[in-house]
């Protein structure tokens, strides 16, 4: 399941969901969750703003709810303490007099509260009584890293008391200690890329520009937390695909997803269920199932009026039990926003549940009622498809996963949809088989006794008549005999300018063909969401591109070929794909999973027939030798790579000059 990021973008996105689909709901903002296609659409409200929950609370950073007493701890940074609200609404703090700048803080079952304190760069730990039982600094062990700093920002604690710990510019992940404060290891780093953009800038840039603008580190985790089985989570501001991480005790991430619905989180939290909660600097509040589903996003900041739901500067979210509530930190206007869950929310949690531990047709009722309320809710589908196949209803399966986007499940069902079609129609085809064969022999020996085909025979040696049909019926004879067919293109012109002209059109018209041709399983995209321009340009311009540089190329590699004859055997070269491609499209809608190798295969032979009929009518057409041939190749390729790059440099050059013009326009408005 896909969505996009979003950011500051999706504010518009509410806005029109809000024009256009305004669903009932108490909350002031919208709430959404992905639907068909990974489009963003409106859902029932899953929280509620219940309360904003206030104190002497001077730029709260972390809130951590105790679920056997009902306790709530703010890490209150500006008045360096935590702040402890009680199940009856009174308050006690911790650590006056001893903490500096507080940013995190997390309690065990046992009452110990620890905290991560910025300003003193150590691990903080107290009773539950409030009393200081112990601290940890910077580790001593060499393996730590003499350069690494120590400065703790967000903390953890699993069941046999080992510390995890968020230091600011740890780019090795969390730091992880043992109960005594020694140091263990590093756990869940981020990797770095580089986009090609950077690459290039990296080759062209002077070592003090590079040093500028780039930074190779990977960035350090923003936030942690524990689940009930000590699982680790971790998100990280700023990256796409791993922004939540759920590692495992290898601290291999296990998510299934790695598409979330924004790059700039701040804090995690998980539910005693598994499902996960994030918070990022927009206020948005996203919450996922265990697998990485995306089942709701809601929330949003407002800087300028303080309205109940609506965040300044969120710093840290966490949730109350199996997500019965949420406690958010604003930390500018020194709340705790409190936020409730709703029946519908309550009623998803529950059969998400259920779908978690395989109890399909069990949860089913749930989900026909979730999706009575909203027909976008895309994981109803997945549940009911589920559901579905357990009971033997293929033909309702393979609908719910298609519109889950399944792509395993819908090989599944279809595979015992058309076992059930073979099973009760095989007598059918095999007679249907034996009257062709019998219809066959009557007409050949109908033919031959009255002529009964001439008609037909006379047709088609009519169309052979026609020069533009004998052109292009040329292709037949490239895939028989390329050698002599490149022969014949130079001396007889078989093919003309005209008809390769034609062959280009069918090549761009067949890729929009096979988009909605190709059987679903193996289909590249979804044919309502292909931009045709950009797809046919994909065609248009690496053909184009290697006409033109194989020309040039074989003009200073004494080639023969002429440009007219270098554009037509290229095309007549794709013969096979020409030909064979639409076919194969075809057949790929009654295979399966299962049958995948026919598909794959038969793709494969089609494009290394074609690159060897290339090869040959090149080598042919230019008389070149086997060695000659290819180094022709190989240097067309590069001619292709290197005009790319080059284009690609123009246009980096060119926005940086449109950059640099608009902020000289920009600096001249600013002073006038």
């Amino acid at each position: 399941m896909r969505i996009k990021k979003f950011g500051w973008p999706l504010g518009l996105a509410f806005i029109l969901c809000l024009l256009v689909c305004q669903p009932v709901m108490a909350a002031p903002y919208m709430t959404i969750t992905q639907g068909p296609n990974g489009e963003i659409v409106s859902t029932q409200t899953a929280y509620e703003p219940d309360r904003i929950i206030r104190y002497e609370l001077n730029q709260p950073a972390d809130v951590y709810y105790e679920d056997g007493s009902g306790r709530l701890y703010v890490a209150d940074q500006g008045n360096a303490r935590i702040a402890v609200m009680n199940a009856d609404g009174s308050w006690q703090l911790i650590g006056e007099g001893v903490l500096m700048s507080p940013q995190g803080v997390y309690v065990t079952p046992n009452g110990h509260v620890y905290v991560a304190d910025y300003g003193l760069k150590e691990i903080v730990v107290f009773d539950a009584n409030g009393q200081l039982i112990n601290r940890f600094g910077r580790p001593d062990e060499p393996i730590y890293g003499k350069r690494n700093d120590f400065i703790p920002k967000k903390v953890a604690v699993d069941k046999r008391g080992n510390i995890y710990v968020i230091s600011e510019g740890s780019i090795n992940g969390v730091v992880q200690l043992n109960a005594d404060g020694d140091f263990l290891g590093y756990v869940g780093s981020n990797d770095t890329s580089l986009s090609m953009k950077m690459i290039i800038q990296r080759l062209l840039f002077t070592e003090e520009q590079r040093g500028q603008l780039f930074k190779t580190t990977p960035p350090s985790p923003t936030s942690l937390v524990l689940d009930g089985q000590g699982l680790l989570y971790t998100v990280t501001e700023g990256i796409d695909n791993d922004g939540i991480k759920k590692l495992n005790i290898r601290g291999d991430n296990i998510l299934s997803s790695d598409d979330w619905a924004s790059n700039l989180l701040i804090d995690i939290d998980v539910d005693d269920r598994g499902n996960i909660y994030t918070i990022d600097t927009y206020g948005w509040i996203a919450v996922y199932d265990s697998f990485g589903n995306l089942l709701f996003v809601f929330g949003g900041i407002d800087p300028r009026y303080e309205r109940v739901g609506f965040l300044k500067n969120p710093a840290g979210i966490d949730v109350e039990g199996s997500g019965e509530a949420l406690y958010v930190v604003d930390r500018d206007r020194g709340a705790i926003q409190r936020y409730r869950i709703t029946p519908f929310a309550a009623k998803v949690f529950e059969a998400v549940d259920g779908y978690k531990q395989g109890l399909y047709v069990e949860s089913q009722p749930l989900w026909e009622d979730i999706l009575r309320m909203n027909s976008f809710f895309i994981l109803s589908y997945q549940a009911l498809a589920k559901a579905y196949f357990k009971q033997g209803m293929y033909e309702e399966a393979l609908a719910s996963f298609r519109l889950a986007e399944d792509k395993d499940g819908y090989s599944d069902a279809y595979w015992n949809i058309r076992n059930e079609w073979l099973q009760a129609n095989m007598v059918y085809l095999i007679v249907g088989l034996i009257a062709l064969f019998v219809i066959r022999s009557l007409l050949r020996f109908l033919h031959r006794k009255y002529g009964l085909l001439r008609p037909f025979i006379v047709l088609r040696k009519r169309a052979r008549e026609v020069q533009l049909l004998r052109e292009l019926g040329f292709m037949f004879h490239v895939l028989r005999h390329p050698i002599d067919a490149v022969r014949e293109l130079k001396e007889y012109k078989r093919a003309t300018v005209r008809s390769a002209t034609i062959l280009y059109g069918w090549m761009l018209i067949l890729q929009v063909i096979l988009i909605y041709a190709t059987g679903y399983l193996f289909a590249i995209g979804d044919p309502d969401r292909i931009h045709l321009p950009s797809l046919l340009l994909i065609t248009a311009v690496p053909l184009l591109s290697w006409v033109v540089m194989n020309y040039m190329v074989s003009t200073i590699t004494d080639g023969e070929g002429r440009f007219s004859e270098v554009y037509i055997c290229t095309i007549y070269a794709l013969s096979p794909y020409l030909i064979l491609a639409l076919p194969v499209a075809l057949v790929s809608n009654v295979l399966t999973y299962n049958e995948a190798f026919v598909y794959e295969y038969a793709m494969f032979g089609i494009a290394g027939w074609s690159v060897l009929l290339m090869f040959i009518m090149i080598k042919e057409l230019h008389d070149y030798t086997l060695a000659q041939t290819i180094r022709n190749v190989l240097l067309t390729l590069f001619a292709i790579v290197l005009a790319a790059l080059v284009l690609f440099i123009l246009a980096l050059l060119f926005s940086q000059e449109i950059e640099f013009i608009r902020s000289i326009i920009q600096e001249l408005r600013n002073r006038g």
